[in-house]
């Protein structure tokens, strides 16, 4: 099952579960191989996955875009694949993040990235999100060169609200949306439509919420000291438990189905209207074998309902 994130008269077609590699950059992930990672990727070509997003700070010395080169790389099937990057942002040497929109930053990012991808052309290049302190409208002209002079195919944007895409727009016409969105997230359903119904595609990510919605974490379940996810607040307070009500109702409503927690959130996922691409990280093998097979289960409209209705007890936003 595949989609147009291209144009009409330039499609590129890319399966509707792409694979997010921000779990193999080993940035905050536990318990990453280097191995494992490059068995995962190869897994999930060989599975039919055909997009794999990446970005330039994805691993602190470019771990993401190294692995992909190193499991896929070599062959027919690395020229095949469909590459997505961000740039934008990158780590010091002392693993600070930074934010950086400056175009001369994004113009060595760029070639940077291509370098460690092998790649003479990406074939989606985002910017990874605003800088405050540079008009984003400079930085869309640096995505909108590397367009032009043949660095990327298609030019994408992530992490922007409404206005940012505006303005964005204003200066380089995006193929892809890329923003956060799952079953505890719906704040960016409204933007994803608008993007889908204005002819761009939409990838988005956070999909489990980094596992939260695999539905593997009891109620009662204490994440491991340096697990970074003990800083998010849907991990936290009335928040975890508010998520674990509804995951009572995914583990009921998947047993009913004979099928993992993981795979009916993603098949439900696929099947709003905003989304054209799920993004499922994965390290193991096994995670996105069991991601993948989403792609096949097709949702009965009262499953659709039940879940809905939850979240909208949940005061999430729907439309």
């Amino acid at each position: 099952m595949q989609i147009n994130v291209g144009t009409e008269q330039s499609p590129l077609m890319v399966s509707r579960i792409g694979f997010g590699c921000w779990p193999i950059a080993g940035v905050t992930t536990l318990g990453t191989t280097w191995k494992d990672s490059c068995d995962t990727l190869q897994r999930a070509h060989d599975l039919g996955i055909n997009f794999f997003d990446t970005a330039y700070c994805y691993g602190f010395a470019g771990e993401a875009d190294r692995l992909l080169r190193e499991s896929l790389g070599g062959s027919a099937a690395y020229e095949e694949i469909v590459i997505a990057t961000k740039v934008g942002m990158h780590y010091t040497s002392d693993q600070q993040r930074i934010i950086d929109g400056r175009p001369e930053t994004l113009r060595r990012e760029i070639d940077h990235a291509l370098e460690r991808l092998g790649r003479q052309q990406v074939d989606v290049l985002y910017l990874h999100l605003p800088d405050p302190k540079v008009p984003i409208e400079q930085s869309a002209e640096v995505i909108a060169e590397a367009v032009k002079t043949g660095k990327a195919r298609f030019a994408g944007v992530s992490n922007v609200d409404a206005q940012q895409l505006q303005q964005f727009r204003s200066v380089c016409e995006p193929t892809v949306l890329q923003l956060p969105h799952n079953m505890l997230q719906t704040d960016n359903t409204q933007l994803l439509s608008s993007a889908r119904s204005g002819g761009i595609a939409t990838a988005v990510y956070w999909v489990l919420m980094k596992g939260l919605l695999a539905g593997k974490m009891p109620r009662d379940h204490q994440l491991a000291e340096g697990d970074r996810r003990r800083e998010y607040d849907i991990y936290n307070g009335d928040a975890w438990h508010q998520a674990q009500d509804l995951l009572d109702l995914l583990r009921t409503l998947a047993a009913d189905l004979s099928v993992t927690v993981a795979q009916l959130v993603v098949a439900w996922t696929l099947a709003r209207n905003e989304v054209s691409v799920c993004l499922c990280g994965a390290k193991r093998p096994e995670q996105i074998e069991e991601t993948s097979a989403a792609l096949e289960l097709v949702l009965t409209p009262e499953v659709i309902s039940a879940i809905d209705g939850k979240l909208v007890e949940l005061g999430q936003p729907l439309s």
